[in-house]
């Protein structure tokens, strides 16, 4: 009676051990890092144009010790070929440090830039791009368009 015991406890315990071990196995994948926090998108670019050429105004949101540099990206083109909703190429105008000297600070949260490579009769649109200290880059800001007229 003993010896039944002993057999059938064993044969429990494999079938316990293969279950548990069958369970358990699986495909692994490789580990997923966390979610970086890119800095938030610029909700509110304008573009005016001046005496100098486009002054491109906007704030930050959020904390302003997380944004080290700005990504500014322009798309041109001339005012008879530009359609209305149509895709644009942007491409990059400048990488500029937060305390660069081309950057005019207003207020806490406020920057200004000035575009002087500009031509009249084309028309510029903006995007810019807030990005934090380990090189990770918030979404692109909504376009800011203007056509530079005759001054």
């Amino acid at each position: 009676m003993l010896k039944r015991r002993r057999i059938l406890c064993g044969i429990l315990g494999g079938f316990l051990f293969v279950a548990l071990t069958a369970a358990g196995c699986g495909k692994k994948a490789d580990p997923i890092p966390p979610r970086l926090i890119s800095p938030p998108a610029i909700a509110d670019l304008s573009a005016d144009s001046v005496t100098e050429g486009i002054l491109l105004s906007w704030s930050t949101p959020g904390p302003k010790g997380r944004i080290a540099h700005f990504r500014i990206l322009r798309s041109e083109g001339n005012a008879d070929q530009m359609c209305p909703g149509c895709p644009q190429e942007y491409r990059p105008l400048a990488t500029l440090k937060a305390n660069d000297r081309k950057i005019r600070r207003e207020e806490e949260n406020g920057f200004h830039y000035m575009d002087t490579a500009v031509a009249e009769g084309r028309i510029y649109s903006y995007r810019i791009s807030a990005c934090d200290f380990q090189g990770q880059c918030g979404e692109p800001s909504a376009p800011a368009q203007l056509l530079l007229k005759r001054r």
